[in-house]
C-alpha cells in the first residue's frame, strides 16, 4: 500500500506538462526547430561534399594524364579508333567535372545538385560505353584510373541521396506546417472581412427599414387627409372600369379565337403564294389574331366578308363541318363586334376622365410617390436579407475549414514534437 501511495507522488512529480506555443509563434518555432533539424544534415551533407570535391580534384589529375599518355605500338587503324575513343571520354568527363560545384547549404540546392549530377553522371557513363572498351586497349592503366573515380563520384552521389530521402519527410511535413499556417491566416482574413460585410449590411438594412417604416407609416397618415375620401371613391371606380374593360377585350379575343384555323391557313396560302393578300388584309389578319379589339368596326366588317368569300370558295381547304362553323362565327362577328367596340371605347374614355381627376388631387401624386419608395426600400430590404443569409452560410463554411486546419496543424505539429498551441 505504501509503495502504491509513493509511486504515485513520484509519478506526478515526474510527470511534465505539454509545451504550450501561441499560434502567433509558430512559425518561428517552425523555423527554429527546421534549422535545429536540419543542422545535422548540413554538416553530414558537408563532409559528402568536401569528400566529392577531392574525388572530383582525382578525377582531373586522372583526366590530365590520360589525356596526356602515349599511346603504345598498334597498327594505325586500332591508334585512330583509341585516340578517338579518349577524346570522346575526357569530353564527356570534362561535363561532368563542370557539375560538381558544391551548392548553398540549402536542401532544395542541396537536392537539385543530387539531381542534376546524377542525372549528369548517367549520360556520361551511357555516351562513354563504348569508347572505354576503344580506348582501353591502349591505355588499360589510365582508363582504369578515371573510370575508378568516377565510381567514386557515383558512391558519394548515392550517399548523398540517401541523407536527402532520410530528411524528406520531415521537410515536407514542415513546409505542410507553413502552408497550414498561411492558410489558417487567410481564413481568419476571410472571417473578418466576412463579419465587417455583415456588419455593414445590417447596418444598411436597419436603415432601410426605417425609411420603409416612415413610407408606410406616411402613407397611413394620407387617410387622415381631406381628399382622401375622393381619392378612395375614384380608385375604386378605376379599378371597376379597368376591369370592365378587361372583360370586353377578353370576350371580344375569345368571339376572335375560333377563326384561328381560318386565319393561320390564310397567312400560310399567302406566305406559299398560293393565296396573295393585299396590304390591307394582312394587316387585319395580324391585328384578329394579336388584338382585334384595336380594330374599327368598319374594317372588321370589311375583312369577315373577304374572308367569308374564302369559305365559300373553298380557298382554304376546309373540311365541310369546319368551314360551316367558320362561316357561322364570322356572322357572330359581325353581329355582336360592333357594340363590343363601342362598349371598349366608352369605357377607355371613363378610365381616361378617371385618372385625370385622381391626377388633379395632390395626395394622387404624393401616394404615387410614397408607393415607389416604399416597394424600392422594401426591394432593397429583400435584397440585403439574402446577402446577409448568403455571407452567414460562407461564414459559417469558413469556420468549419478554419476547425480542420486547426486540427490538422495540431496533428502536423505533433508528429515533430508534442506541442499545445494557443490559437488567439
Amino acid at each position: 500500500m505504501a509503495l502504491k501511495w509513493l509511486n504515485k507522488i513520484i509519478g506526478k512529480e515526474t510527470r511534465q506538462e505539454t509545451p504550450e506555443i501561441a499560434f502567433c509563434e509558430l512559425e518561428d518555432w517552425v523555423a527554429g526547430e527546421l534549422k535545429a533539424d536540419l543542422d545535422d544534415f548540413f554538416k553530414s551533407a558537408a563532409r559528402i561534399f568536401a569528400e566529392l570535391e577531392e574525388t572530383k580534384e582525382q578525377l582531373v589529375r586522372d583526366i590530365g594524364v590520360f589525356e596526356t599518355a602515349e599511346p603504345p605500338e598498334m597498327p594505325p587503324r586500332v591508334l585512330k579508333v583509341g585516340l578517338a575513343a579518349r577524346d570522346n571520354i575526357i569530353r564527356q568527363i570534362n561535363v561532368l567535372i563542370d557539375k560538381i560545384n558544391t551548392p548553398a547549404m540549402d536542401y532544395s540546392a542541396i537536392r537539385e545538385f543530387h539531381a542534376t549530377v546524377d542525372t549528369n553522371l548517367e549520360t556520361t557513363l551511357e555516351k562513354s560505353v563504348k569508347s572505354h572498351h576503344s580506348s582501353r586497349y591502349l591505355f588499360p592503366k589510365e582508363v582504369g584510373e578515371v573510370i575508378s573515380d568516377v565510381r567514386d563520384v557515383k558512391k558519394l552521389l548515392t550517399k548523398l541521396k540517401l541523407l536527402i530521402d532520410g530528411k524528406e519527410d520531415q521537410i515536407g511535413t514542415f513546409g505542410e506546417i507553413s502552408g497550414t499556417i498561411q492558410s489558417i491566416k487567410d481564413i481568419r482574413d476571410d472571417i473578418t472581412e466576412h463579419n465587417s460585410r455583415i456588419g455593414n449590411a445590417r447596418s444598411e438594412l436597419n436603415d432601410f427599414k426605417h425609411k420603409s417604416d416612415d413610407c408606410a407609416a406616411r402613407l397611413e397618415q394620407l387617410s387622415d387627409s381631406a381628399e382622401w375620401s375622393s381619392f378612395v371613391e375614384f380608385e375604386t371606380g378605376l379599378r371597376r372600369a379597368c376591369d370592365e374593360r378587361d372583360d370586353i377585350e377578353t370576350s371580344v379575343m375569345e368571339l376572335f379565337m375560333p377563326l384561328n384555323k381560318a386565319f393561320k391557313r390564310m397567312k400560310k396560302q399567302d406566305a406559299s403564294g398560293r393565296h396573295t393578300l393585299s396590304a390591307k388584309q394582312k394587316e387585319s389578319l395580324d391585328m384578329c389574331l394579336k388584338n382585334p379589339i384595336e380594330m374599327d368596326a368598319a374594317d372588321v366588317s370589311d375583312f369577315m366578308t373577304g374572308v367569308c368569300n374564302l369559305l365559300e370558295n373553298d380557298v382554304l381547304g376546309l373540311k365541310d363541318k369546319k368551314r360551316d362553323k367558320a362561316m357561322g362565327q364570322i356572322k357572330q362577328v359581325m353581329d355582336s363586334f360592333p357594340s363590343k367596340k363601342e362598349a371598349h371605347r366608352t369605357i377607355g374614355s371613363q378610365i381616361r376622365e378617371i385618372e385625370d381627376q385622381i391626377s388633379g388631387l395632390t395626395i394622387s401624386e404624393t401616394k404615387t410617390t410614397l408607393e415607389r419608395e416604399l416597394a424600392a426600400n422594401n426591394e432593397r430590404i429583400t435584397r440585403i436579407e439574402q446577402e446577409i443569409e448568403n455571407l452567414g452560410g460562407e461564414l459559417e463554411m469558413r469556420g468549419k475549414e478554419l476547425e480542420d486546419q486547426k486540427k490538422n496543424l495540431s496533428d502536423s505539429v505533433n508528429s515533430i514534437k508534442p506541442v499545445r498551441i494557443i490559437f488567439d
